[in-house]
């Protein structure tokens, strides 16, 4: 064993013992429980703006949706209003407008997948190791087919609650894509605070472009 090894298993032997990582997954499970309970008894609501463009223009837009925790670990996202350059439209009308009309809505989106990625029958979890500053990292892959394919999750190695989160798209604009960043981080009640992506595709004559933000709001 090299000496940084030793020095991880004597710094933080109930983490990084011979549990292979179990022991951190089953606390992480357990705050997440605890965090839906709380999280189950009102919804949580987001604003997100930005922008987004073809290559040919780029467009302003802005929009609030509401989501509900179930204390199961689903979680429903409701569309409640948006606009595009200043203009009304409907969730249909934004997706088009983002040249996203295509995707099923049953793959998700890309922020549900994070939300409760300890609870979720279609996601696996992995435990990677230790991180920075008493964290560690755990991999959640999703098992079937989504607009996400893997969660890599940061959380807190004490209490096992989740404090980051970046976020892999699943297809092939993902993967042939020039920039691809997507990065939600939580609140101490596990609900999400801050979230942002950034993306870029471009392949022949059809390119894309966004960049958002969203934060979280008090309920109306």
């Amino acid at each position: 064993m090299t000496i940084v090894g030793l020095a991880l298993l004597v710094a933080s032997p109930s983490v990084a013992g011979a549990d292979g990582g179990d022991a951190i997954i089953t606390r992480a499970r357990a705050a997440e429980s605890a965090q839906l309970r709380t999280l189950s008894r009102a919804p949580v609501a987001l604003r997100t703006s930005g922008r987004f463009g073809d290559g040919k223009a780029t467009h302003t837009f802005e929009s609030f949706r509401r989501f509900a925790y179930g204390s199961d670990g689903t979680v429903s996202n409701t569309f409640e209003r948006g606009q595009v350059d200043g203009k009304p439209v409907t969730e249909e009308e934004l997706r088009k407008a983002m040249g996203i009309k295509d995707e099923p809505k049953e793959r998700g989106d890309v922020i549900t997948w994070a939300l409760a990625p300890l609870s979720s029958p279609a996601i696996e979890v992995t435990a990677l190791g230790p991180a920075a500053d008493g964290g560690y990292t755990l991999r959640c892959r999703v098992t079937r087919d989504a607009v996400v394919s893997t969660v890599t999750l940061l959380v807190d190695a004490q209490t096992g609650r989740k404090r980051t989160a970046h976020i892999q798209m699943a297809g092939t604009r993902a993967k042939l894509a020039d920039t691809l960043e997507n990065v939600l981080t939580y609140a101490e009640d596990g609900a999400p605070s801050q979230f942002r992506s950034s993306f870029h595709f471009k392949l022949g004559w059809i390119e894309r472009s966004a960049e958002i933000r969203s934060e979280r709001v008090p309920s109306p």
